[in-house]
């Protein structure tokens, strides 16, 4: 798979979710993004990582490598129920599923907290395999 076509995947996954209205989520390089007054919004991060060629019959098969960062955020003073719900929804939504060549694996989660800038934080990272 390309860099763009296994953007795209991970993109088309992350809109098909229902936890987060779809103008609540933002992705890399997007338009400046207002969070004010919102009881949910979420950033998504593609890293992409180290590529490896496996040798096998006719020629080799590229294998690409990387971890999608989802950061959850509510306003301070919410509690944490609708975060971790949030959060659930989502890691049912990508955790060991597969499209077509792109595989994701478990997705770990980290409570971050107090963000510093008047929201709650939860990010959930979730690595990948393409070929």
């Amino acid at each position: 798979m390309t860099l763009t076509e296994i953007r795209n995947a991970i993109i088309s996954r992350m809109t098909a979710q229902t936890a987060i209205a779809k103008k609540d989520v933002t992705y890399q390089n997007d338009k400046p993004f207002d969070a004010a007054g919102k009881s949910v919004w979420a950033r998504l991060t593609i890293k992409h990582g180290l590529s490896s060629a496996q040798e096998i019959g006719s020629g080799p098969i590229v294998h690409r490598t990387g971890v999608a960062f989802i950061q959850i955020f509510v306003p301070l003073g919410t509690g944490t129920l609708l975060i971790t719900q949030t959060a659930d929804k989502l890691i049912e939504l990508f955790e060991n599923q597969t499209d077509g060549r792109l595989d994701y694996f478990s997705v770990s989660a980290d409570e971050v907290g107090d963000e510093g800038h008047g929201w709650y934080q939860f990010n959930l990272s979730i690595p990948f395999r393409a070929i």
